[in-house]
C-alpha cells in the first residue's frame, strides 16, 4: 500500500484572501487518503487561520505558533521543532516574495522534507520598506537547486524566480459550482434591495494592492451619469477605516456597501451585473476566474496577467488614466451581463484549464514524487 505523503503548509493567514482561497481548493479535491496537508498558524493576536474549522473538519492540523513581530526567536524554534518532529515530505512555502525564509532554510537544514517555493504573486507593494530589504536579502535562496519552483502565472514566475524556471499551476476553482444561478441571483437581490439597481462587485483585500482610490473616482463618475448603481466591497484590511473616510469625501458613501469578510462570494456574483478590479498588481487575480465562471462581466486593470483572461468577458483599462474614461465601458458591462447567457460561462473557464481537477493532478504528481 502507497503511504500517506504529508505536507506542511505555510502561507496561510486569517485573511480569507486569493492564497487561502488556492490552498483550500486543493485541500478539498486532494486524494486525503495519500495526501495529509497540516498548516502553520503564525498570526498575531491569537487569530484563526481562515477556514479553521474545515481544515480540522478534513483532518488537518493545525500548529499555532507566536506571529514573529510578537516573537521571533520563539516563531522559528517552533517552526523548527515542527519540521524535526513530523517527518514532512514536502514543507509548502506559499509566498508572494523573499522575504520571510525560515520556511525553506528550517527544513533544508533540520529535516528531510522537499521544500516547494509557491509564487503567488508578481509585484511588492513599494512602501514596504523592511520587507523589501528582506526580500532583496533573501533572493540568494533562488540559487539553489534543492528547491523546487511553483508559480501561478508566468509573471508571478519572473517576478520570484526571475530567469530560474517554474511549473505553472493554474489557480483552479470547482468550475461547475460557480455555473450561473438565476433564482439565487433574484434571492440575494431582493435580500439586498438591489433588484432595480446597476450593482458593481469589487472582492479583494482592504490594501494599496487592489487601488480603491481608482475604484472609488471611478464609481463616482459612474454614479454621476446613472445615480441607479451600488457598489459592494467584499473583503476587510488596513484601508478599511481610510476608504470609509475617502467614501465620505467623495460623497458616495450611501452608495457603496462594505460588506466585509464574506462566505457567500459567489451568490454575491450571481447578484452582481458588473466585477471591477483596477488592482496595481495581481499573481493571476482567482476572484476574476471565478467571477468569468459565473458569466458576469469583468472590468480589470491592465495589470492582471494574462492567463487570468480566459473569456471575452474581461475587458482591461489603463489605470494610469482618467477613471471618466471607462464610465460608459462600466454601464455597458452592466447591460451585457444581464442580455448574456451567463449559465454557460463555466464551461469556457473549466475548458481553459481552470477546473481544480487539473490543479490537483498536476499537484498529486509533484507531491508524488
Amino acid at each position: 500500500m502507497e503511504s500517506l505523503k504529508k505536507i506542511l503548509q505555510i502561507g496561510m493567514t486569517s485573511n480569507y484572501g486569493g492564497i487561502e482561497s488556492f490552498i483550500m481548493n486543493v485541500y478539498r479535491n486532494i486524494d486525503r487518503n495519500k495526501f495529509q496537508f497540516d498548516f502553520v498558524n503564525m498570526e498575531t493576536g491569537g487569530k484563526a487561520l481562515a477556514y479553521s474549522d474545515e481544515i480540522k473538519s478534513l483532518g488537518g492540523k493545525i500548529y499555532n505558533i507566536p506571529g514573529r513581530r510578537e516573537n521571533l526567536k520563539a516563531n522559528r524554534n517552533q517552526l523548527k521543532k515542527i519540521i524535526e518532529e513530523n517527518n514532512y515530505d514536502f514543507v509548502h512555502n506559499n509566498v508572494l516574495t523573499w522575504s520571510y525564509s525560515d520556511g525553506i532554510t528550517l527544513p533544508l537544514k533540520y529535516s528531510n522534507s522537499k521544500v516547494i517555493v509557491h509564487s503567488h504573486n508578481s509585484y511588492m507593494n513599494p512602501g514596504m520598506y523592511a520587507r523589501r530589504v528582506l526580500n532583496f536579502v533573501n533572493r540568494r535562496l533562488n540559487y539553489r537547486n534543492d528547491i523546487i519552483r511553483l508559480s501561478c502565472s508566468e509573471g508571478a514566475t519572473r517576478w520570484l524566480f526571475r530567469n530560474r524556471s517554474a511549473v505553472v499551476i493554474p489557480n483552479g476553482i470547482e468550475t461547475k459550482d460557480y455555473s450561473f444561478n438565476p433564482i439565487i441571483r433574484d434571492e440575494y437581490r431582493r435580500k439586498f434591495n438591489v433588484e432595480n439597481k446597476n450593482v458593481f462587485l469589487h472582492v479583494g483585500r482592504l490594501s494599496h494592492q487592489k487601488n480603491h482610490d481608482f475604484l472609488f473616482r471611478w464609481f463616482k463618475e459612474i454614479l454621476k451619469k446613472d445615480s441607479n448603481s451600488i457598489l459592494f466591497l467584499v473583503g476587510d484590511g488596513e484601508l478599511r477605516e481610510k476608504l470609509q473616510q475617502k467614501a465620505k469625501e467623495l460623497d458616495i458613501s450611501s452608495h457603496v456597501k462594505f460588506l466585509g469578510i464574506r462566505d457567500d462570494v459567489k451568490n454575491l456574483m450571481f447578484m452582481s451585473d458588473a466585477f471591477l478590479f483596477p488592482s496595481h498588481y495581481e499573481g493571476l487575480g482567482i476572484v476574476l476566474i471565478e467571477a468569468q465562471a459565473t458569466g458576469l462581466q469583468c472590468i480589470a486593470s491592465n495589470n492582471i496577467e494574462p492567463e487570468a483572461k480566459v473569456t471575452n468577458q474581461i475587458k482591461t483599462i489603463d489605470i494610469t488614466a482618467s477613471p471618466k474614461k471607462y464610465v460608459d465601458l462600466a454601464l455597458k458591462s452592466v447591460k451585457e451581463s444581464r442580455e448574456s447567457n451567463r449559465i454557460k460561462s463555466y464551461k469556457e473557464v473549466q475548458k481553459a484549464g481552470y477546473d481544480i481537477s487539473n490543479t490537483v493532478e498536476i499537484l498529486e504528481g509533484i507531491y508524488s514524487k
